[in-house]
């Protein structure tokens, strides 16, 4: 056919067949090229995350594997009377749950290692301030003290003066603890939970 085809509109021709092939190779490399991996850090060996109750902000036994079971989960430690990286780790968390249309499958958790001060209805009113889906979870000491221990979280002091582990937690669909996110990975999270949720 482009034999039959002379002069100038065969150039024309040949140079739009050139640019389509282009074009088709560009896709097919986009496709078949790696997507990059997620900012956090992916355990090679998950852990299960079982047999832990703690208390949600409506007063209730919470079951973190079982209630969370089916879907994935961002699990935050910290204190309600923090005055930096808590606000702006569950700051950062609301922004990337917004930016991925508030998936159903999808909890954000913070967890209180200051259940003293932290009741039902502090940390309840807490997270409610970052979102009203997010979940707020405190305990007897006992309680919390076993499950950070699950998530390989310290935590020490007093009052306004409490350290602890600074990262976000991924759980999977299973319960297993895969995936940690340090304090400068954390705002990549709104670019990696579709994928999180794809293969969690």
């Amino acid at each position: 056919m482009l034999a039959r085809v002379k002069g100038p509109l065969r150039y024309a021709v040949i140079a739009v067949l050139f640019v389509a092939a282009g074009i088709g190779a560009y896709l097919l490399g986009s496709y078949l090229r790696p997507r990059p991996a997620p900012a956090g850090t992916e355990l090679q060996n998950p852990v299960p995350i079982q047999g832990l109750t703690l208390v949600d902000q409506s007063g209730g036994d919470f079951r973190l594997s079982e209630d969370l079971r089916g879907d994935v989960a961002l699990v935050f430690f910290g204190y309600t009377r923090c005055p930096d990286v808590c606000p702006l780790t569950m700051s950062q968390l609301s922004s990337a749950y917004a930016a991925v249309g508030e998936p159903q499958d999808l909890h954000v958790v913070m967890v209180s290692v200051d259940p003293e001060h932290d009741t039902p209805e502090v940390i309840g009113s807490y997270v409610e301030r970052f979102h009203p889906s997010f979940i707020g979870l405190t305990g007897a000491n006992s309680q919390v003290a076993e499950a950070a221990k699950a998530f390989f979280v310290g935590y020490g002091g007093a009052g306004v003066d409490l350290v602890h582990t600074e990262y976000v937690a991924v759980l999977d669909r299973q319960g297993r603890l895969r995936y940690v996110y340090g304090s400068t990975a954390v705002p990549s999270l709104a670019q990696d939970i579709p994928r999180l949720l794809r293969e969690l």
